[in-house]
C-alpha cells in the first residue's frame, strides 16, 4: 500500500476548505431568503449595516420570527391551486418529454434511415433558436386549436426537448451496436428493442434528463404567463408573480412563497443527485 506524505493530507485539507467556502457562497442566498421570509414588515426596510460582520449578521436574523408569513401566502392567493397546476404540469411534461426525446434518440443512434443526418442537423440547429422567437407563432396555433387557458395549452407544446433527443443519442451511440443487430435476426421490431435492451439500459441517462426537464418545467415562466388567464389555471412560478403590489410588496411573503416553490426542487435533487451524475457522466459527446 502506497504510503501518503504529508503534503497529500495538506492538499486535502485544503481543498475541503475550498470546497465548504464555495458551499457556503453558494448557500448564502437560500439562508438570506428564508431568514427574510420571517422578517416582519418594519425590519424589512431597515438599511443594512456597513460594520462589522457581527452586525450584518444580527441585521440578517430576524428579531421577532415571523411564522404567519407562510399562513398568509395561503390566505392571498389559491397558492394550494398554483401547486397543484405545476404539479401537473411538471410531470406531464416530464414523463411525455422523457419518452419522446428517448425515441428520437434512438432513432437517431440505432436506425438507419434516408435524411437522418439531415433531420438530426436541423434538430441542433433549432438549439440556437431563442425560445421567445416561438412565443407567438405557439400562441396562434393554441388560439386556433382553442388550448388558451388549459392544460393541453400548458403541457403539449413544450413536450419535445432537441437537447434531450441530444443528450440521449449521445448515450444510446455508447451502447454496442450488436445488440440491436442479435435482437433483428430473432425477429425483434425495432420498438421492442427499444423498449426491452436499449430503455433500461438507459436508467441513468433518463433519470438525469427527467430532472433537468422537472427543474425547467417547475420554473418555467413566459409560457405560463402566455397562455393562462384564470388565476385558477396559474402555475406557481406566475402565481408569485401575484404577490407584487402596485405601491407595495411584501417581499417577505413573496420569498415564502418563493421558498415553499423551491422545497420540492430540493428533495427531488437529494434522491436523485446520485443519478444526475451519473448520466450527464455517461452522455459524453461520441461521433
Amino acid at each position: 500500500m502506497k504510503q501518503r506524505t504529508a503534503g497529500w493530507y495538506i492538499g486535502r485539507i485544503l481543498l475541503h476548505c475550498f470546497l465548504m467556502t464555495l458551499a457556503i457562497v453558494f448557500m448564502f442566498p437560500f439562508v438570506w431568503s428564508l431568514l427574510t421570509s420571517l422578517k416582519t414588515m418594519p425590519e424589512l426596510f431597515k438599511p443594512m449595516p456597513s460594520g462589522s460582520l457581527q452586525e450584518i449578521v444580527t441585521y440578517m436574523i430576524p428579531k421577532h420570527w415571523r411564522w404567519e408569513n407562510y399562513r398568509q401566502v395561503f390566505e392571498t392567493v389559491p397558492f394550494e391551486r398554483f401547486y397543484l397546476n405545476t404539479i401537473l404540469v411538471t410531470i406531464a411534461r416530464t414523463l411525455g418529454g422523457v419518452f419522446i426525446a428517448s425515441l428520437a434518440g434512438f432513432a437517431f443512434a440505432q436506425l438507419s434511415f434516408k435524411g437522418r443526418d439531415l433531420i438530426f442537423f436541423v434538430l441542433l440547429a433549432g438549439l440556437m433558436v431563442p425560445d421567445q422567437v416561438l412565443i407567438v407563432p405557439r400562441y396562434i396555433l393554441m388560439r386556433e386549436f382553442g388550448w388558451l387557458d388549459t392544460y393541453q395549452g400548458l403541457i403539449i407544446p413544450l413536450l419535445f426537448s432537441a437537447f434531450g433527443a441530444f443528450l440521449l443519442r449521445q448515450f444510446f451511440l455508447g451502447i454496442p451496436r450488436d445488440f440491436y443487430e442479435a435482437a433483428a435476426i430473432e425477429g425483434a421490431s425495432p420498438f421492442r428493442i427499444y423498449r426491452d435492451i436499449y430503455l433500461p439500459l438507459a436508467g441513468p441517462a433518463l433519470s438525469a434528463f427527467g430532472f433537468l426537464t422537472f427543474l425547467w418545467s417547475w420554473n418555467e415562466f413566459l409560457w405560463a404567463l402566455t397562455i393562462t388567464n384564470s388565476t385558477d389555471m396559474r402555475v406557481i412560478s406566475v402565481g408569485i408573480a401575484l404577490f407584487q403590489g402596485q405601491y407595495n410588496t411584501n417581499t417577505a411573503v413573496m420569498l415564502a412563497a418563493a421558498n415553499l416553490a423551491t422545497i420540492p426542487l430540493l428533495v427531488l435533487f437529494l434522491f436523485f443527485q446520485k443519478q444526475l451524475v451519473e448520466g450527464i457522466a455517461m452522455t459524453g459527446v461520441k461521433g
